[in-house]
């Protein structure tokens, strides 16, 4: 009967083999540190391209209904009402005011009116403070006539620094920033 002789990895081949995979785990894992926090700023980045877009398709469509007059409510979003310059400001009937944003209502309302379906979850606050906890991706807080939208969906606390979009009513303007929770 004869043996064969066994074949398989030397000592010298195993440890080369681990000394190369620690070295391409050692390059890649920060790598891949990062990616949940560029998820979520890639998320807010889509968000605001896709608010000033939804805000530029409200204003062509106002100009397209021959630029009604301030306070008209557009049927294709929902009901938002326009300014006089023909950007959204919200959904309620401000005929004797300034149509202006006025509430973190109307600031919930052009977000969910100009985004439409599939738009992330989204909360009405009083003010910066009570953002703090909020379990939907955004948190509204109104400063007339514009909004701010707090990114809320990496698990806000008191003094972190979170991305904020803000809209500028009399404009149309959106603007990307951060701002440290109180």
């Amino acid at each position: 009967m004869e043996r064969r002789a066994q074949q398989g990895f030397t000592l010298v081949e195993l440890v080369v083999v681990i000394v190369l995979l620690g070295i391409l785990a050692a390059t890649a894992l920060p790598r891949f540190m990062n990616v949940n926090t560029e998820a979520h700023a890639s998320l807010v980045s889509g968000v605001a391209g896709s608010l000033q877009t939804g805000v530029a398709m409200y204003h062509a469509q106002w100009m397209a209904q021959g630029q009604p007059a301030a306070n008209t409510a557009l049927t294709a979003f929902n009901l938002l009402r326009t300014n006089a310059a023909g950007y959204p400001y919200g959904t309620a009937d401000n005929s004797a005011g300034t149509s202006t944003v006025t509430n973190s209502a109307d600031c919930s309302a052009i977000f969910s009116g100009v985004l439409q379906g599939g738009s992330p979850t989204i909360a009405g606050v009083a003010s910066a403070a009570a953002v703090v906890g909020q379990s939907t991706k955004f948190a509204a807080v109104a400063a007339a006539p514009n909004c701010t939208y707090y990114y809320t969906g990496d698990g806000s606390t008191s003094g972190k620094t979170v991305a904020t979009l803000t809209y500028a009513s009399a404009t149309g303007v959106m603007t990307q920033s951060t701002a440290v929770l109180p």
